[in-house]
């Protein structure tokens, strides 16, 4: 059995670490039983801890705008096609630069690393991006940022941990260096490459500034643009007259439900990863 001193220091842990959550989740809680609440109830201020007078008419109201629609589908596109391309890109990249018998690999290896410490600048990205004909298009919120040199740092140092052994059986077999990488280095990389796709997914989904330098057309707009214009920009007598005239007083409704909206999303692909997340970034620190 376990000393006294351990169960009260496991209880007293759980105590505050039971707390802590409790701090951490009441702010989405809160936008959530706003948005789920009648608007009337909400303007009033007599909403606590549970939904009162349920509605899904601040949802209703956000399904039917044309702009959200069009705005979710580029936020899904930026986020799908530019989690796909980032991780091809690294995955690709890592692989021969973890080879030290590859010539030029710790010179090329430094060089990714000095972007990190160094970069052109603001002015240069966005002349840049207008040269390649990408302003007001979505491909600006994915080509100049499809490579992130820190998860390539961590996806080389898994790489490195690999036993040689296996790669080597795989070539005596006959397999050239991408059947290598195809059949027995990504099979046996998911914790890595799920973990590289969360931190690719989560940055692609919540992209705002690159969005706002690149994009000033309304049809490339991104979800978390939109959000912020909402949040800063719309009263409520705007959304109102807007939105749903016959339900005043709805904009702080509107406001919470397309923060959840935004938010809700990224949240359900965690739980798939998981199991992953912690082993995966762990692994990519043990050896450099």
């Amino acid at each position: 059995m376990k000393p006294q001193k351990g169960r009260l220091f496991e209880a007293v842990n759980g105590v505050l670490l039971g707390l802590l959550a409790l701090l951490m989740i009441f702010p989405f809680w809160n936008v959530l039983v706003t948005s789920l609440s009648s608007p009337h109830l909400v303007f009033e201020g007599q909403l606590l801890l549970w939904p009162k007078g349920w509605s899904t008419i601040a949802y209703d109201t956000v399904f039917k705008n044309q702009q959200f629609i069009q705005t979710f589908k580029n936020t899904i596109f930026v986020t799908v096609i530019g989690t796909a391309l980032s991780m091809l890109l690294t995955t690709t990249l890592a692989y021969p630069l973890s080879k030290k018998s590859v010539h030029g690999s710790a010179v090329m290896l430094f060089i990714a690393f000095f972007t990190m410490l160094f970069s052109g600048g603001i002015i240069p990205s966005y002349l840049l991006v207008k040269e390649l004909h990408m302003l007001n298009t979505l491909w600006a919120l994915i080509v100049p940022s499809a490579l992130s040199v820190f998860n390539l740092m961590i996806m080389v140092s898994f790489f490195r941990s690999v036993p040689a052994e296996l790669e080597e059986s795989a070539k005596m077999d006959g397999c050239n260096d991408i059947g290598v990488l195809a059949r027995i280095i990504v099979p046996i990389s998911l914790p890595v490459l799920a973990t590289l796709t969360l931190f690719y997914a989560v940055s692609k989904w919540n992209i705002f500034f690159q969005a706002v330098m690149y994009n000033s057309a309304v049809d490339k707009m991104t979800l978390q643009v939109l959000l912020r214009q909402i949040l800063v920009q719309m009263t409520n007598e705007a959304v109102d007259a807007a939105m749903s005239g016959d339900t005043p007083r709805i904009g702080v409704s509107v406001k919470m439900a397309m923060i959840v909206i935004a938010t809700v999303p990224i949240l359900l692909i965690y739980p798939f990863l998981q199991k992953y997340f912690a082993k995966g970034t762990m692994i990519g620190s043990i050896k450099g």
